[in-house]
């Protein structure tokens, strides 16, 4: 019975055109695919390096691509929670990332925008504490603005594809 439902439930997804943005070759129909994109950072600080690792790590690490992506992200901190004594117990890390998808072989910008995250976490009062928390929050905001910038670039491919 489990089965049934299973292959029922995957045929209804293949009819309703579902396609897992993640996988390998989900945009080989319409013969696009990640694999065709490099990622270029602005600067080369803790925030750029993270969000370009996060976005290799979903595009892979491709060198004379089609597409160029440039990436410019900004970090800010700030405090929440401020107790008795003037001191926050917790914080929102912020990055907002400007993009810009770049055709190599014309240098004609074709798609661009700004995406933002936030992370919040607690600051312990030890200072090796706060600065593990501090650090896991800029990698969690820097994978969900990659996260974020793909949702943008598949949206891009997928109206450029249906014209």
């Amino acid at each position: 019975m489990r089965i049934l439902v299973l292959t029922l439930i995957a045929f209804g997804l293949t009819a309703c055109g579902f396609k897992p943005m993640h996988a390998p070759g989900a945009f080989s129909d319409t013969g696009y695919s990640f694999e065709k994109i490099s990622v270029v950072t602005v600067k080369e600080d803790k925030a750029d390096f993270l969000l370009k690792q996060a976005l290799r790590d979903r595009f892979g690490d491709n060198a004379n691509t089609q597409y160029e992506l440039r990436i410019d992200p900004k970090v800010s901190r700030g405090g929440l929670g401020i107790g008795a004594d003037d001191v926050a117990s917790r914080y929102d890390m912020r990055m907002s990332a400007k993009y810009e998808l770049v055709e190599r072989k014309s240098g004609k910008t074709v798609d661009q925008g700004t995406v933002s995250s936030i992370s919040t976490f607690a600051a312990p009062r030890d200072p090796y504490g706060r600065i593990s928390a501090e650090n896991n929050a800029t990698e969690q905001v820097a994978r969900e603005t990659a996260d974020r910038i793909i949702i943008k670039l598949a949206n891009y491919f997928e109206s450029e594809d249906k014209e």
